[in-house]
């Protein structure tokens, strides 16, 4: 047994890092191919160390191309979505887990959370394309704030239901025999205790509002509103794939979302973990 264990501990080193390598290569040759020049990339034989390493791909990507007015867009677009996704959630989860409200009622309400999730995107942007042309929003950042709101709801109800529901009414109740009200039971002490809850909420919503692209392609046709996916895409050409460019781009597209989870990494654990399966 005691030379069995080495051994496993051995074997289990080496499929972890053979899993690291697998997991971060991808990544390392995104960047390596972001800082190559035009000469190097089509090179006859590749190589996975730039030679001659430069930050001309980015800046062509952020000021030649001007997409940092689209980095702008998808930042603007996912925060004020985020809230309000936020803002909709409490509201909907305030009554279903601090107000006597019925199991009927507060599984439908769940349930057509969910349903919303699950609903393909695909199957309402022809829609949702034509009720934008008739309100006058298209090419607009509204006309993406309110689909990334709608589609990335239940997320935000079924994570901020869960840690609602783990807090106990009873601290409610005694600030409300202290003679507060509702609202001041809400806002110093419930709104308080969940913050992880609402961090960890509001840092996936983000990540899926930065992310999203079929939206953004439909409903958008200038850089006015257009997002950052958007331009990335946009440098797949008819004629060519610009690859260091496009590479510089997807790095910088990852990067905003990994560091916000790096930063909130055990923020986000609990939310994922905490109460968010079981319906109480």
């Amino acid at each position: 047994m005691r030379r069995q264990r080495p051994l496993t501990r051995v074997l289990t080193l080496l499929v972890l890092v053979a899993a690291a390598v697998l997991f971060f290569f991808p990544l390392y040759y995104l960047v390596a191919t972001s800082l190559k020049t035009k000469a190097e990339l089509f090179a006859p034989e590749p190589t996975l160390v730039p030679q001659d390493p430069t930050l001309a791909a980015y800046d062509s990507v952020l000021f030649g191309r001007n997409m940092i007015a689209l980095l702008g867009n998808s930042v603007v677009a996912g925060l004020v979505s985020t809230v309000l996704a936020l803002i909709i959630a409490f509201v909907i989860c305030y009554p279903l887990t601090r107000l006597p409200t019925s199991r009927g009622v507060r599984s439908g309400v769940l349930n057509w959370a969910l349903s919303l999730r699950f609903l393909a995107p695909i199957a309402v942007v022809i829609p949702y394309f034509t009720i934008v042309r008739w309100l006058g929003l298209y090419n607009s950042l509204p006309a993406l704030i309110l689909a990334y709101t709608i589609f990335n709801l239940p997320l935000a109800i079924w994570m901020l239901k869960g840690f609602l529901a783990e807090i106990p009414l009873e601290i409610e109740e005694a600030a409300l025999v202290d003679g507060g009200t509702r609202w001041h039971a809400f806002r110093y002490v419930l709104l308080p205790l969940t913050r992880i809850g609402v961090l960890a909420a509001g840092i996936i919503v983000f990540a899926f509002d930065w992310a999203e692209f079929q939206f953004a392609f439909i409903l958008t046709a200038t850089p006015k509103s257009q997002t950052f996916p958007v331009g990335v895409a946009g440098l797949v050409t008819q004629f060519e794939i610009i690859w260091n460019e496009m590479a510089a781009a997807a790095v910088i597209a990852i990067i905003v979302p990994v560091l916000l989870m790096l930063v909130a990494r055990r923020h986000i654990i609990t939310g994922l973990t905490f109460g968010v399966i079981q319906e109480k």
